[in-house]
């Protein structure tokens, strides 16, 4: 299977993902919204964690780069603002084209970006990511590892690598840019619990990782299904146009499907696509499921009880090697 067959079927249109799964009794139901057909995350109680497998895909031209891993997410309550905290932990080993970084430069920059896990984000109330709280504790574990990393690996290219995290690690601005780079957090923390008016569809321009600094982002449309989906759960879809200006000249677009809990409004599935063509065609795919089971709700089985390492989204050789580094392109 094609990994695009989620998000295209034969047609070159985009098949509802909820007919990946067999229908259940929850299906075709009204959806009870919050308010004035707002959406609200009930998020539970200090403590509760959500578990989910996370896939990225990066493609050019005819180079593809997989980055696989599993994660939790904590909820730590609401700070002085109300605002809400969590803490995001990496739970398993992160696979680079179904294989752990071999590369000097990979390993070292894996290693290095260990030290911003646990990571403490702090998000508004209607889901968009804010900030990193936990900036002094990164600069802490960063004294440990790179001790090991001093022990570890030689040479001036980790020599130069230490001395950008030392420099880049004292700012925390730098600390900040990382992660509202990051695929994860920008997607996963958007603006999705809000008011949708009565027609269930707003609208707003919303920015990506794969944007440059000056462009105006993707003109969205955003549109809640009134009634739950084939198993039983709330969708969302995003569809957006690359906004033009007189500078920019490329074109590209965005879609998104978030699959969430009908009762509690936490996401379990996201599928999105970016693409953005000037001279090449640069896209990237991101697929999130959660492998928590729900006791009050229905999921596909074979998402619900799934660790990443069964979920097969693309085809090829898992054994495929890199020539060039995917890690270390974060210190050029």
């Amino acid at each position: 299977m094609n990994y695009r067959s989620l998000l295209l079927d034969d047609s070159g249109t985009a098949p509802e993902v909820e007919k990946l799964a067999g229908e259940t009794e929850k299906a075709n139901q009204p959806i009870q919204f919050d308010g004035n057909f707002g959406l609200e995350k009930k998020i539970g109680k200090e403590g509760n964690v959500l578990n989910y497998g996370l896939t990225i895909l990066f493609e050019e031209e005819k180079q593809a780069h997989e980055v696989k891993y599993e994660l939790s997410l904590t909820y730590l309550g609401l700070n002085q603002e109300q605002n809400f905290l969590y803490r995001l932990d990496r739970t398993s080993a992160v696979y680079v084209n179904e294989v752990i970084p071999e590369l000097v430069a990979d390993k070292l920059a894996y290693q290095a970006g260990s030290i911003f896990y646990p990571l403490i984000v702090e998000t508004k109330p209607d889901g968009k990511f804010l900030k990193v709280t936990n900036c002094d504790e990164i600069r802490k574990r960063w004294v440990k590892v790179r001790s090991e990393i001093e022990n570890y690996f030689e040479g001036d290219y980790a020599a130069k690598y230490i001395r950008l995290m030392n420099e880049r690690l004292m700012d925390d601005n730098f600390i900040q840019i990382c992660f509202r780079e990051d695929w994860f957090i920008q997607t996963y923390f958007q603006s999705i619990y809000k008011n949708y008016k009565q027609q269930l569809t707003v609208e707003e321009n919303l920015l990506f990782p794969n944007l440059e600094p000056t462009a105006l982002g993707y003109k969205t449309v955003e549109t809640v299904n009134p009634f739950t989906n084939y198993f039983g759960a709330l969708q969302l879809e995003h569809k957006g146009i690359l906004e033009q200006d007189e500078i920019n000249s490329a074109t590209g677009g965005y879609r998104a499907k978030y699959i969430l809990s009908p009762a509690t409004k936490v996401i379990q599935i996201i599928i999105a696509e970016w693409w953005v063509k000037e001279i090449t065609e640069k896209k990237v795919t991101l697929k999130l499921f959660s492998t928590d089971k729900f006791d009050d709700e229905k999921l596909p089985t074979n998402v619900a009880s799934s660790s990443i390492e069964s979920l097969v989204f693309l085809d090829g050789d898992k054994t495929n090697k890199r020539e060039k580094s995917f890690w270390g392109s974060w210190f050029k």
